[in-house]
């Protein structure tokens, strides 16, 4: 646990702006930093669109959590009652940022990017959202990134000033994860298949490309008979990926048994974790396999998983959206798995205190800057 007893650390109230606690990848990484820093002393606020979603029993109980109930006019009226230093929106960033434009309170927002800012959605919607940018980033005090690649496209987009823009590595790796790690496995059908099972976890979307996976699994299958895939998430490309599978005769040798909270045990004991998307922000399950000293096989997608992997060192990379690069990358860590100690020791990097320290940092500079101003 990170230490909160430094009695002469300056306290900051940092609060988030979350649209509801699901089981998204932002939400899970956002909470992990959330309950980091309250466990560092700070003291810290959930401000909630809906309060839903499979971690709302995973909050730190020294958090304050208020269900804003989607309403902007209540997310002012609680920032204006309350003594906020920074407000940390997690997809909700205009709602933050107008936020600050309409009260004449000095809390700071820092937003955060999390994915490539032109990749992750359609070209009009991209338009549109740079548009709605570049009005109200000039309210942010800082924005986060969670890679380099992500910050390089920032940087290029000249929405706010370079500057401002800064990286910092998602938390993935706590006690709670670690924990859950060693939690028991309720799946006959994994127990009697594990060491030669491959897993793939994220929602079946456009963005993780499933298919590819699925495909890159049938190359491989033809000459390991015994191989198998666990599909773990959900989402609305299941029946198109169901259908798929059906097609290609590979019924009896990959299941899709659904979203799965602690997919961490299935990591543990898996052959390969194998990532195939188009694109990432970071890829959070790629540090999570590795924690779990789970090899890995990820697309050299932009951006985040080359990073985690350091370029190869740590796990293969393939091209994007290509079957057979794909195969032969698994059929090279099939056949030359890295040491368990090895992956370990490279998540550890990606740590919540890591990430918590950082922020800490980020809430002194900014802090000190202004304060620096004002005399």
């Amino acid at each position: 646990m990170i230490n909160n007893l430094n009695k002469s650390r300056k306290i900051f109230h940092v609060a988030f702006l979350l649209r509801d606690l699901g089981q998204g990848g932002a939400e899970r990484s956002s909470l992990r930093l959330a309950n980091g820093l309250a466990n560092y002393g700070m003291k810290v606020t959930l401000f909630i669109l809906k309060r839903e979603g499979e971690m709302l029993n995973s909050i730190n109980p020294n958090i304050q959590v208020i269900d804003i109930k989607s309403s902007f006019i209540r997310l002012i009226l609680k920032i204006r009652s309350m003594d906020i230093d920074y407000l940390l929106p997690i997809y909700t960033s205009m709602r933050a940022l107008m936020a600050k434009a309409v009260l004449n309170i000095p809390f700071k927002v820092i937003i955060s990017q999390r994915n490539m800012f032109t990749m992750d959605r359609g070209p009009i919607q991209t338009k549109l959202r740079f548009l709605r940018c570049k009005l109200l980033y000039r309210y942010a005090d800082a924005c986060v990134c969670i890679s380099e690649g992500v910050a390089k496209e920032m940087r290029t987009l000249n929405l706010l000033p370079s500057d401002k823009i800064h990286v910092i590595y998602n938390p993935v790796v706590n006690k709670e994860l670690l924990s859950q790690i060693s939690e028991p496995i309720d799946d006959q059908w994994f127990y009697e298949n594990s060491g030669s099972v491959i897993i793939g976890v994220g929602r079946f979307g456009d963005q993780k490309d499933f298919a590819t996976l699925i495909k890159a699994f049938e190359i491989v299958s033809k000459s390991r008979d015994n191989l198998k895939l666990l599909l773990l998430g959900e989402g609305k490309q299941r029946k198109m990926l169901e259908n798929m599978v059906m097609e290609l005769g590979l019924s009896e040798k990959i299941r899709m048994p659904g979203y799965i909270p602690n997919p961490y045990p299935f990591m543990k004991k898996a052959a390969l974790f194998v990532l195939t998307s188009r694109f990432e922000g970071f890829g959070n399950v790629v540090a999570e396999a590795l924690a779990c000293g789970c090899n890995v096989v990820s697309t050299d997608c932009k951006s985040g998983p080359s990073e985690i992997l350091d370029n190869g060192k740590y796990g293969a990379l393939a091209k994007v959206g290509d079957p057979e690069d794909i195969a032969k990358a698994i059929n090279i860590m099939l056949d030359n798995p890295l040491p368990e100690e090895l992956l370990i020791s490279r998540a550890k990097f990606f740590s919540e205190e890591r990430a918590v320290e950082n922020y800490y940092a980020l809430f002194s500079a900014i802090s000190d800057s202004t304060t620096s101003q004002i005399t």
